[in-house]
């Protein structure tokens, strides 16, 4: 059975990307008192956690901006080692604002054992700092898109684009 965490409160919390765009692993990496958890997630897990942070700001008046993104102290850290994949997600918040929670349960396809949970509160401030990385994280891999189908293309393998049946030149 994986490791469940409860991490109340984080004393750090960041979301981040490996890799090349196109070829990207996406995690969930958290610090608190000196133990370091990491949990693999999807692109769209990442940019659905970086809106949803800014959904439940503005509810408190708090408003992301550029001027919030710390690149430096928010990248991942060493050792990027997973601890398990993440399969749903949910942040919440306490009533007034000032803590909030990012669960993930462990995607399992075992049906005899419960699934890992990791628990992450943190403060308002450090929800700010995770929802500017975490969309910073899914724009750097932006790929130029295909200007028929709109598909991303592979600055390496080029596109097929069915606009044109797999025929003709690469489209930009």
């Amino acid at each position: 059975m994986a490791e469940s965490f409860e991490y109340r409160p984080v004393d750090w919390v960041t979301a981040g990307a490996i890799g090349e765009p196109g070829q990207r692993t996406f995690f969930i990496q958290a610090t608190s008192a000196g133990t370091q958890v990491t949990l693999l997630v999807e692109k769209e897990q990442v940019r659905m956690l970086a809106q949803l942070a800014q959904e439940l700001l503005a509810r408190v008046d708090v408003t992301v901006t550029p001027d919030d993104l710390d690149a430096t102290g928010q990248r991942l850290r060493e050792p990027v080692e997973p601890a398990w994949r993440a399969g749903s997600m949910s942040l919440g918040m306490e009533a007034d604002g000032a803590q909030f929670l990012l669960e993930a349960e462990e995607l399992i396809d075992d049906e005899q054992r419960d699934p890992a949970v990791a628990r992450l509160w943190m403060s308002q401030s450090q929800l700010v700092a995770l929802a500017a990385h975490a969309a910073y994280a899914v724009e750097a891999g932006a790929r130029d898109r295909c200007r028929l189908c709109g598909r991303p293309i592979d600055p390496a393998g080029g596109h097929v684009c069915p606009a044109t049946n797999g025929h003709g030149p690469l489209t930009v």
